[in-house]
């Protein structure tokens, strides 16, 4: 779940003041699917990670993390990156959000 993951790979208490979240006892790392309050979590935040297998069989899998546009609302691709699973893609991506998400709340 995105939502937790962002928290518990932060390791730490994280306070987002423009999405009204605040997180305590952050939890151990699991894999786990997106469930809705993940969904909410990343649009409300104004990204979206997508992961995609490439058209070649067992050629690897391409993640690309979105950023909503503030004016036009349109979703614009701000990073991408190749990995040859897609778990390697979304340990990426969280990474990335990491760093993003901590930059936004100072």
């Amino acid at each position: 779940m995105i939502t937790k993951l962002l928290i518990r790979f932060l390791n730490k208490s994280y306070e987002m003041d423009t999405l009204a979240y605040k997180w305590k006892n952050v939890l151990p790392y699991s894999n786990t699917i997106m469930e809705k309050e993940d969904i909410d979590f990343l649009l409300k935040a104004g990204w979206w990670v997508q992961v995609s297998p490439l058209a070649n069989s067992g050629s690897g899998w391409v993640c690309g993390i979105y950023k909503r546009g503030k004016k036009t609302g349109n979703w614009v691709t701000e990073y991408t990156k190749t990995y040859k699973t897609p778990h390697a893609c979304y340990k990426w991506a969280r990474r990335v959000l990491e760093k993003e998400l901590d930059g936004s709340s100072k």
